[in-house]
């Protein structure tokens, strides 16, 4: 014969215990750590933006130098001015306009192929954002956190290609 199992009384709850285990302290809690940590990205963008920025520029440089290097001509043409990047292409009629918004803490990528003013394509937009991970602020490219150098190297790559999907035609 089986035996009945006995189960335990339920627990009173006492003034401790609904304390110990209410929901709302913890929505509380989180909802403080929201502004905590905006400021701290806030604040790790502050402090390493231009830096960042910086080494992008090197990057981009040391990228052009090689390409132009290979090419045994000053093909790739690098500008830097603040927080602005421009890459010109002239062979392949084409541009890179990297800019970062200090103000908005944002940075925009534009390839400009030179088929746009033929009427044949519109400017690329390369997806490039910033984002704070652990303590660092790093690029974003595609959705996918990127090195300074793995930056440089992809849009530059895709800008040197000469053409685009749009303009192969």
């Amino acid at each position: 014969m089986a035996q009945k199992r006995r189960t335990a009384p339920p627990r009173r709850r006492t003034a401790s215990t609904r304390k110990r285990g209410a929901v709302s302290s913890s929505r509380r809690k989180s909802s403080r750590s929201g502004p905590d940590l905006q400021r701290r990205a806030y604040q790790v963008f502050a402090e390493q933006a231009v830096p960042l920025w910086n080494d992008l520029t090197y990057q981009c440089e040391q990228f052009a130098a090689g390409f132009n290097q290979a090419l045994g001509s000053d093909e790739l043409h690098v500008e830097a001015a603040g927080t602005t990047i421009r890459v010109a292409y002239p062979r392949a009629d084409a541009v890179l306009s990297v800019a970062l918004d200090k103000a908005e803490r944002y940075v925009q990528a534009t390839l400009d192929n030179g088929c746009a003013d033929r009427g044949s394509c519109a400017a690329d937009q390369p997806a490039v954002g910033l984002t704070v991970n652990g303590n660092d602020l790093r690029f974003v490219l595609a959705g996918e956190i990127v090195s300074n150098e793995q930056l440089a190297v992809e849009l530059l790559t895709k800008l040197t290609r000469g053409t685009s999907e749009g303009e192969q035609s």
